[in-house]
């Protein structure tokens, strides 16, 4: 891919990555106003997205189709610009599930016809798939941006990330069995999907920064003479 192309497939999925995040949260965050009553520490983030209980159920939904729209189309932009062969095909995939599996989250709501026709379990596979596929994406997704990005520290940051959304992921599953004695469902369910939407912006930021800075650093006096 010539350099030009490149930069602007960078840029589109920085700037996809970060819309995607803050749509979420900013969608989240509206439609949790309209219930006083909820609460981020001891609700599912998809209660929300019940319209029988929730006044902007639909803004919720919404968010999470979204997020599977722009984060799949930003990491295909990424792929397209960085490759990464085999590893660049493993974060496509991983973020296809996660945009599976928010797509299901959002259809399969509360009281939904599929819901109230025996097909919950939809609804719990897809926060599964969004989740692990999710986290399993940022922790792939590091290290094959980790040459565009081109800083030392980000590469095992993202990792953390995706692994700390991970191990909330594996409280979430185990919940009912130990986790409730010490930590509060809303709590831990946000631990495993917030971490998504923090290395979203996280590495749309770096990239823009790091495509802003180059050209600047390309076009300094002395540098195409190795000096810069």
């Amino acid at each position: 891919m010539a350099v030009t192309s490149r930069r602007r497939a960078l840029t589109a999925a920085a700037v996809l990555w970060i819309c995607a995040a803050v749509t979420f949260i900013g969608f989240e965050a509206i439609a949790a106003a309209a219930v006083p009553s909820y609460s981020y520490v001891a609700q599912y983030i998809s209660v929300l997205g019940v319209p029988e209980w929730s006044p902007r159920a639909s803004l919720m939904n919404w968010a999470f189709y979204l997020q599977a729209v722009l984060f799949l189309t930003g990491t295909i932009a990424a792929v397209q610009a960085v490759g990464g062969q085999w590893r660049g095909a493993v974060f496509l995939l991983l973020t296809t599930i996660n945009a599976v599996g928010n797509v299901l989250v959002g259809f399969v709501h509360g009281f939904s016809p599929l819901w109230n026709d025996g097909y919950d379990w939809l609804h719990r596979l897809g926060a599964f798939l969004a989740i692990c596929g999710g986290n399993g994406a940022v922790i792939v997704g590091s290290a094959v941006l980790g040459q565009a990005v081109s800083m030392r520290w980000y590469r095992p940051i993202g990792v953390l990330i995706g692994a700390a959304g991970l191990v909330a992921a594996g409280l979430l599953q185990t919940y009912n069995t130990w986790a409730r004695d010490f930590m509060h469902i809303g709590l831990v369910e946000r631990g495993s999907v917030y971490t998504i939407m923090i290395w979203q912006i996280l590495t749309g930021v770096v990239l823009l920064v790091r495509l802003l800075v180059r050209p600047r650093r390309d076009a300094a006096p002395g540098y195409a003479e190795g000096v810069g």
